[in-house]
């Protein structure tokens, strides 16, 4: 399966972009994500970073950088934090097309003119899963994640259909459309905000198209640490399951159950037959192959990775398992000091 990526043509009529940042505590990532803006092949109309009730210096580094700081009202009853932020960046741009960023990312020189141009070639919706760069054995513990929202969206060519969302780091839209779908004001209760503008816009006829962001967009998530990581993929993994397409979450589930089935046959091995031990290692190697291909396009995970791939199944089960419990049970998930109540629809 091949993943799709993000190209380049020519543009034909380069439209004026507004890039919107929300930004919490976003001090650190801020002087990473500016210098790439300020740096881009095509002129950006404007850069907004919209302070979301920071406690740490993000408005002092944007403004620093000389691009434009919105400082929203305080957050309305009924609205969720960073739909509130990207609403009141939208309100205060003026540019033909809205790219929506979230802090953490690093961009190639090129990263917008190709996003201009898939743009200009698609229209609609156009969302990025950014490439994962990792640099240390607790990020890597993402690579299942990653490897399965990228299948929920449908970025592999197994999937070529209509995707179940839009990614969120990363979101470009035109401002016609992004009126007509309702903007942010019409998910503002949503915890998985991205996924559901793309599906409102679904809904509305409006296209919809998802991409790798391998040579060109980059992140890191979690980089402080393994409880970090944990928290972050509890607070939105099982919400996000729930809302992914038929096909590919019936092949997910039966991928994932294969590998957290050769797991727990691990410690049994000793007492099994030859010819089991044998059918067991093929398998083994199977995923290893396959976790190894799928992650090259994903992230800078390593042949260990790959190798070790029943300590990501295991680690994959207990945050799914402890994400239900949050979405389904307690109602509530908490995220950068905000609690965040949800029901199983992730609605407030």
């Amino acid at each position: 399966m091949n993943i799709r990526v993000l190209t380049l043509s020519t543009l034909r009529q380069p439209q004026s972009v507004s890039v919107i940042i929300p930004a919490r505590n976003e001090e650190t990532n801020l002087k990473k994500l500016l210098p790439s803006l300020l740096n881009q092949s095509v002129k950006l109309h404007e850069i907004i970073v919209v302070n979301d009730d920071s406690e740490d210096r993000t408005e002092e580094v944007a403004r620093e950088s000389g691009v434009t700081v919105v400082k929203p009202d305080f957050l309305p009853s009924g609205w969720l934090g960073k739909p509130w932020a990207c609403w009141n960046g939208a309100n205060h741009s003026s540019g033909d097309l809205l790219l929506f960023l979230d802090a953490d990312l690093t961009l190639e020189k090129d990263a917008i003119e190709r996003l201009c141009s898939e743009w200009e070639s698609s229209g609609g919706i156009i969302s990025v899963q950014p490439y994962h760069q990792m640099n240390s054995a607790s990020e890597r513990l993402s690579s299942l994640f990653n490897m399965i929202v990228m299948a929920a969206m449908q970025c592999f060519t197994l999937f070529r259909k209509k995707p179940a969302g839009a990614f969120g780091p990363c979101l470009l839209i035109d401002r016609e459309t992004y009126t007509k779908i309702g903007g942010h004001e019409g998910i503002k209760h949503q915890v998985l905000e991205h996924m559901e503008m793309g599906r409102v816009a679904l809904s509305q006829h409006v296209k919809v198209t998802c991409f790798a962001g391998y040579d060109a967009v980059y992140f890191r998530m979690y980089p402080e640490g393994l409880k970090s990581l944990f928290y972050g993929w509890c607070k939105s993994f099982a919400l996000g399951s729930s809302k992914t397409p038929l096909l590919p979450l019936i092949l997910s589930v039966a991928w994932i159950t294969g590998g957290i089935s050769l797991t727990l046959q691990l410690p049994f091995l000793v007492f099994q037959e030859f010819s089991e031990v044998v059918v067991w290692c093929i398998f083994y190697i199977l995923y290893m192959i396959q976790i190894k291909l799928l992650m090259r396009r994903v992230g800078t995970f390593t042949f260990l990775s790959a190798l070790w791939h029943p300590v990501h199944f295991l680690f994959f089960s207990m945050v799914y398992v402890w994400s239900f419990v949050l979405s389904a049970i307690k109602k509530e998930v908490k995220w950068k000091g905000r609690e965040i109540p949800v029901s199983e629809k992730g609605d407030v």
